[in-house]
């Protein structure tokens, strides 16, 4: 059976050409414009390409923890295809964030389950989009903890 389509699957091709100047923003000012339309901190997350081995960056909206990790989602603004870093993650924990200006060397673990769901609910309640986003692709958004390994 096909999957339905989401409209937000078409803004995929502006997405990779946003991304790049969204990612420039965050690492030259701390923030991106769409960062502070949307009033949402931003990061950059840098991991390796599991196919080619090459740097990969995108920006992407965080929770930062009690803990010092960050926390991010991969709703894709309700995309129905997972994020290429989402793949990335689960074949390379290892990467780097850029958070207000500085970068930071991750760990990223995948939450899974119960802990997903509890998470997700806390998360769900300060931000109402990312239920949307989830609704809107149709599928279970992955969610990762990035906690600083060095």
């Amino acid at each position: 059976m096909a999957r339905r389509r989401s409209w937000a699957d078409g803004l995929r091709p502006l997405r990779r050409i946003a991304g790049p100047v969204e990612s420039a923003q965050v690492r030259r000012f701390g923030r991106s414009g769409l960062s502070v339309l949307f009033r949402t901190p931003v990061l950059v997350l840098e991991t390796v390409g599991r196919r080619s081995g090459r740097s990969r960056s995108t920006p992407l909206a965080y929770q930062r923890e009690g803990d010092g990790s960050y926390l991010v989602i991969a709703g894709a603004g309700g995309q129905t295809v997972l994020p290429d870093w989402v793949a990335n993650l689960r074949a390379n924990p290892d990467a780097r964030v850029i958070v207000d200006r500085t970068p930071i060397a991750v760990r990223a673990i995948e939450l899974l389950d119960d802990e997903h769901d509890a998470t997700w609910s806390r998360v769900a309640a300060g931000s109402p989009r990312i239920d949307s986003y989830a609704r809107r692709a149709g599928r279970r958004a992955p969610m990762f903890r990035l906690a600083p390994s060095g």
